[in-house]
């Protein structure tokens, strides 16, 4: 008997060892499993994140070329401007010094038609004159280039334009130079 207990004991303790090596087993498959389910969940939201993020990178890339794209566009025409602006200026000059000739009538007409031309062209780039009739001084769009005693004035109010300015697109391209008034 001894030796049928011995083997039905040896018979029992692996079924035991093995149902309890099972429950064990299936415990840990079931952490696992938590443990996968939740890592995926956070690595779902991590890579939702990281999406969201990199649309939003992309918007701000783009947004910033659209913007430098047009300051490039608008300003990378400034320092041609400047010079068509010049060549107004030497208009404008011819045509005071036809007014003085009794003789030079037609000339003063074509002048007076190529500065109208150019006028035109310089709006329609969006290049503005500098308003400047009975206007408060601002030193972004002018430039004082002489200051009168006037009691009838107000101070820093523009008196002559000596010079026209111009502005592209609300920028001032070239400050007005003009004649401000001061009280004495």
């Amino acid at each position: 008997m001894n030796e049928q207990n011995k083997d039905q004991n040896s018979d029992s303790e692996p079924q035991i060892v093995s149902e309890e090596s099972e429950e064990i087993l299936e415990d840990l498959n079931n952490d696992i499993e938590e443990i996968e389910e939740a890592s995926s969940e956070d690595i779902i939201k991590d890579l939702e994140d990281q999406i969201l993020r990199s649309k939003a990178e992309v918007q701000n890339v783009r947004r910033i070329a659209a913007q430098e794209v047009t300051k490039a566009r608008l300003f990378g025409i400034e320092s041609l401007a400047r010079e068509f602006l010049a060549v107004g200026d030497n208009l404008e000059r011819a045509i005071l010094s036809c007014q003085d000739n009794e003789n030079s009538d037609v000339i003063e007409e074509g002048l007076e038609l190529t500065l109208k031309n150019l006028e035109t062209s310089l709006k329609s780039s969006g290049i503005e004159v500098i308003d400047c009739e009975n206007q408060i001084f601002d030193p972004v769009k002018h430039e004082a280039i002489s200051v009168l005693e006037n009691n009838d004035l107000e101070t820093n109010t523009i008196i002559d334009v000596v010079q026209k300015g111009y502005t592209i697109m609300d920028r001032t391209l070239r400050p007005a130079k003009v004649v401000v008034s001061k009280k004495s």
